[in-house]
């Protein structure tokens, strides 16, 4: 009778735990109809992790052309998520080269850029964390030949130009900088040797296990086509900025990359990407690529949002429960309805 009882209470909390996913699923669901019904977009996706249990979630379509629904396996581009990839990059090749990310940016730059004094005291730390001064991009970028592809003329020999004459003015305060994650993503190169895209196979999609990320959109994938207003967007090219954003990915691999970052907290990579290196303000402190989110001196997530001419995007994890999520809108500058989406559901509806 001990061992019959023991069953009965065991399959009654297991029915709770169904009970309860079915709860939240039907309130993520409701939720996503009801954002989509109020705004004018093409598709919104929504990927969640709840103790290693997968929900996808989803209204509107990844193609308004043949009306293709979203799935796990729809590309997209992540936009400015690529900053968390990149800083993963960048102190993987530090480490593998018994380097600080104290170490100052022009050690792996051309000696010629030692001339402009003002860029001297940038260390590899300052440009995950958004403190190097830098601006939010460099102001030689010019008038690009395709109005849809802003990043794609932009070559190193412009970039170490702009650096050669740039005067950063907000050093060591936080100042959002697209340029600053490029130039990571470009030192990584430089110590490596190595491509962008063969760093990001070394060290991150190999042993995350990621099949369907990188610089270019997966082939013989299901593609999610994103609109700037009304007008179809192609996926960007950021050529020598591409660590600032120029990642290409899918709802399943992205949430593979959350559940390993929210489940590795003793991988000594992990451990350096998610301490807290500067604070924008009472709720947000940043990280090395990371964002958090506080609430009286707890932190709730670690987040970041990206957006793209085609896409508005969020992700974040909680390390002590491991729940994640991610959220895809195929539309540009949607990301207050994107990040407000994915965080209520990480801090209410999930819970």
């Amino acid at each position: 009778m001990k061992r019959f009882n023991g069953c009965l209470i065991g399959l009654f909390c297991l029915a709770q735990v169904v009970h309860a996913q079915d709860n939240i699923a039907l309130a993520i669901q409701t939720k996503v109809d009801s954002v989509f019904k109020l705004n004018t977009v093409p598709g919104i996706y929504i990927a969640s992790s709840v103790n290693g249990q997968r929900q996808f979630f989803s209204a509107g379509v990844a193609d308004k052309q043949t009306n293709q629904p979203f799935t796990p396996n729809t590309q997209f581009e992540i936009g400015s998520i690529s900053k968390t990839f990149t800083a993963f990059i960048l102190e993987s090749v530090l480490q593998a080269n018994g380097l600080a990310d104290t170490s100052l940016m022009v050690q792996f730059l051309p000696d010629s850029l030692r001339n402009n004094p003002l860029i001297l005291p940038i260390q590899l730390v300052h440009l995950m964390n958004h403190t190097s001064g830098l601006p939010r991009l460099p102001e030689n970028m010019g008038i690009p030949k395709d109005r849809l592809q802003p990043y794609a003329d932009y070559d190193l020999e412009n970039l170490y130009f702009y650096l050669s004459k740039t005067e950063p003015r907000t050093f060591g305060k936080v100042a959002y900088s697209n340029l600053g994650a490029g130039l990571a993503g470009l030192i990584a190169q430089n110590i490596s040797g190595k491509s962008y895209e063969k760093l990001l196979n070394q060290y991150i999609n190999q042993p995350f296990q990621l099949k369907h990320t990188g610089l270019q959109a997966a082939k013989k994938m299901p593609k999610a086509i994103g609109f700037f207003g009304n007008e179809p967007a192609a996926y960007w090219d950021m050529s020598i900025l591409a660590g600032a954003g120029g990642i290409k990915s899918d709802a399943t691999d992205l949430l593979q990359y959350l559940e390993f970052m929210a489940s590795k907290a003793t991988h000594p990579v992990v451990q350096s990407v998610l301490s807290k290196t500067a604070r924008l303000n009472d709720r947000i402190a940043i990280a090395k690529g990371w964002h958090t989110l506080e609430q009286s001196g707890k932190t709730l997530m670690y987040w970041h949002n990206g957006g793209t001419y085609g896409f508005s995007t969020f992700a974040a994890f909680n390390p002590k429960n491991q729940h994640c999520i991610v959220v895809v809108i195929n539309a540009f500058s949607k990301n207050d309805i994107a990040d407000k989406l994915g965080i209520e559901i990480m801090t209410r509806l999930l819970n």
